[in-house]
């Protein structure tokens, strides 16, 4: 599920930041130096994105959105969706990171990322001048990252659980309770199948869903003993989430 593949299509993005070469930043070794030029001087854009700047001098897209982090970034930092644009100011010596629009999600609450899609980070390094000193673009420097976080808090992407609900003599003995690292949130909108392919078992019919914070229950009043079905919701943690997938029988 990679939406930004190495021509990254909605590859969107590169910022603009000045600074003197004492102070530049070490870069990744991926990281690719452009002189992008404003709509008034050819109009640069990245790769098969629509990411320009334009003539106020702004990053301009409709397809991505674009987080100015000021000085504090890196071209290597975790995506921060608080404040998320379509148009921000080039500012050099600032550090932009670019995600596509459309892969920035609600869950449990609050925008997210997912840990499997790639993005860019930037810093406008200088501006450009034309031959009347007006500004033509600006000098910028970016990297394709992926995000990076441990599994131990966020599993891979489509990550299986089994949960197990125990019967006895044809009657429920125990809930199963599945629990994710602190701080991690589970998104309440969760979708279930059944493994039954002609009419929904008694376990699809009669499984019940708890979730607060970091855990999820799984429980069943009735007995379904034989039949299975699969839970697939989003977990959150910080500005990141993954896609798990519960087995539950």
């Amino acid at each position: 599920m990679k939406k930004f593949a190495i021509p990254f299509l909605f590859a969107a993005c590169l910022f603009l930041a000045s600074c003197s070469n004492d102070d530049e930043p070490k870069a990744p070794v991926n990281a690719i130096t452009l002189n992008m030029m404003n709509s008034d001087n050819g109009k640069t854009t990245i790769g098969g994105s629509d990411v320009y700047i334009n003539s106020s001098n702004n990053f301009v897209s409709s397809q991505c959105g674009i987080v100015d982090l000021g000085r504090k970034g890196s071209l290597t930092a975790n995506p921060s969706l608080s404040q998320i644009a379509q148009e921000v100011a080039v500012t050099p010596g600032n550090y932009y990171q670019i995600v596509l629009a459309r892969d920035v999600q609600i869950i449990a609450g609050e925008r997210a990322f997912p840990i499997n899609t790639n993005y860019y980070c930037v810093r406008v390094d200088s501006w450009l001048y034309d031959a009347d000193s007006e500004i033509s673009g600006a000098k910028v420097r970016y990297a394709e990252c992926f995000p990076t976080i441990s599994i131990e808090v966020l599993p891979e992407w489509d990550t299986l659980f089994p949960a197990y609900l125990n019967y006895n003599d044809g009657m429920q003995v125990a809930n199963d309770t599945h629990t994710f690292a602190k701080g991690v949130k589970i998104d309440p909108n969760y979708e279930v199948y059944d493994f039954n392919q002609y009419t929904h078992s008694s376990l699809y019919n009669n499984l019940k869903i708890k979730i607060q914070d970091n855990k999820i229950t799984f429980s069943n009043p009735v007995y379904s003993k034989g039949d299975k079905v699969e839970v697939i919701t989003y977990v959150r943690y910080g500005s990141l989430y993954t896609r798990v997938h519960f087995i539950v029988s």
